[in-house]
Parts: structure tokens; sequence; C-alpha cells
């Protein structure tokens, strides 16, 4: 297994010296900044997914820091529906919604 990790670090090695500087992102006291000084702050949404009978229930929790709440929601998704696409769907659902 020893021969693995030398090869794994020298592999890493070798990413690490050929990387494009064009890749790199400069970091600021306010935070990411990409290009033309516009400051990368989004607000997050947590998920929490649970396992009921007959599909899952979806948890959402966002952060309105205008407000200083969180906001809460609830959604069902039943067997029959791709649960990748509707959690796509919820996404968008709660980011229109605020």
């Amino acid at each position: 297994m020893k021969w693995f990790n030398k090869w794994f670090a020298k592999k890493c090695a070798e990413a690490w010296d050929n990387r494009h500087d064009s890749e790199a992102i400069p970091v600021t006291k306010a935070g990411l900044v990409r290009g033309g000084g516009q400051s990368i702050d989004s607000p997050g949404m947590n998920f929490t997914v649970y396992r009921a009978s007959g599909g899952h229930i979806i948890e959402t929790r966002t952060y309105d820091r205008h407000k200083d709440r969180n906001n809460h929601g609830l959604h069902i998704i039943t067997d029959d529906k791709d649960i990748g696409d509707e959690i796509g769907k919820i996404i968008t659902f709660e980011q229109l919604r605020s």
C-alpha cells in the first residue's frame, strides 16, 4: 500500500505544479472576488431529507439577514416522482419565494 501513497502524493504534486493561474480566485477580507470586484455573497439553504411511508419529506431552512429570521419550509415528494427533479423544483421555488 506504500506504493499507492507514494504514487498518489506524486500525482498530487504534479497537479499542483501544473495548475493554471487563471483558475485561481483571489481572496479578500470581503470574501471571494472574481474579476471586476464583484463579491460572491449568497445566502445558504439547508436541506433535511426525511424518509416517510409513500415518499420523502424535505425540510428547507434559510436565513434572512435583512429581517434577522430563519425561514422554514416543508415539501412532500411521493415515491412516483424523481427525487432529483423534485429537489431542483424545490430549490427554484424557495429562491423565487425569498
